[in-house]
């Protein structure tokens, strides 16, 4: 009924994450693809031994880390119609993807994402006198669709905050936009891009649901696969690129030419 797409490079995080993933796949008779972009296939051959009803697709010859795309290729081998795109550093419950699903799929109108995630380690960002941040997005086009985003980092008093990038979402939908935008290269806004075109593109209304727990890490692990080391200069890159598109009218992401121009392999 549902695959969980997972897109990954070198993060040892996913061995202590994949268990959780697997058995939340399990509770839909579902699946988890691993899309390894470009990463040491070895290594992570040893983070899945043992590992049951996992399917691992490769990406070659990237040296530069693109989520959007990994993404869109998991998509692509996904064999269920209903997409839950997830990263290797999240421990998730079966019941809080249940409760995700029971909101999303009540209509065909419906995408979702979860309510946030807790840190395993609180201020694992190490803030300093700045304890709490956070920021609103509002955007209305003129066919008179809207778009209002609450974001949030870490709270250094408690490790919560947003998890944009937790997104459920049926294959047909997905595929109504085009999937990811990997245009959007870097770290920090691919995911707010697939909220923004979901609901200023495709006209859905978004669902939240319940929490889960980041492994975490510091910022270096973050972005040491993107062009921009600096997660706020890349996410204010990749917001400007994908404001530009939502102003030119353009909310379609990249599916379709990621899954012909990317060379892979299971």
């Amino acid at each position: 009924m549902l695959s969980i797409i997972v897109s990954w490079k070198n993060r040892v995080e996913l061995g202590r994450s994949l268990r959780s993933l697997l058995a939340a796949a399990a509770a839909f008779e579902g699946e988890v693809i691993i899309v390894n972009f470009d990463g040491d296939a070895a290594t992570l051959a040893g983070l899945a031994e043992g590992a049951e009803g996992l399917r691992i697709v490769h990406v070659a010859g990237q040296p530069q880390f693109n989520k959007s795309a990994a993404n869109n290729i998991g998509a692509f081998h996904a064999r269920f119609p209903w997409l839950f795109f997830c990263d290797c550093d999240i421990l998730l419950e079966p019941e809080v993807l249940r409760g995700l699903f029971e909101q999303v799929s009540a209509g065909p109108q419906f995408f979702g994402t979860l309510e946030g995630v807790k840190e395993t380690v609180v201020n694992s960002i190490q803030n300093n006198h700045i304890v709490s941040f956070g920021y609103e997005l509002f955007i209305r086009t003129a066919d008179g669709r809207s778009l209002r985003i609450v974001d949030s980092e870490e709270d250094a008093s408690d490790g919560s905050r947003n998890a944009p990038g937790l997104l459920l979402t049926s294959k047909k939908n997905f595929e109504s936009i085009n999937g990811y935008n990997a245009r959007l290269v870097g770290w920090g806004w691919e995911d707010q891009d697939m909220i923004s075109r979901h609901t200023l593109g495709a006209g859905l209304t978004r669902k939240f649901f319940g929490k889960a727990l980041h492994i975490s890490h510091d910022d270096t692990e973050r972005t040491k696969h993107y062009p921009i080391a600096n997660r706020w200069e890349s996410r204010d890159k990749m917001f400007r690129q994908a404001l530009a598109n939502y102003d030119a009218g353009d909310f379609m992401g990249t599916y379709s030419g990621d899954i012909t121009s990317y060379s892979f392999y299971s």
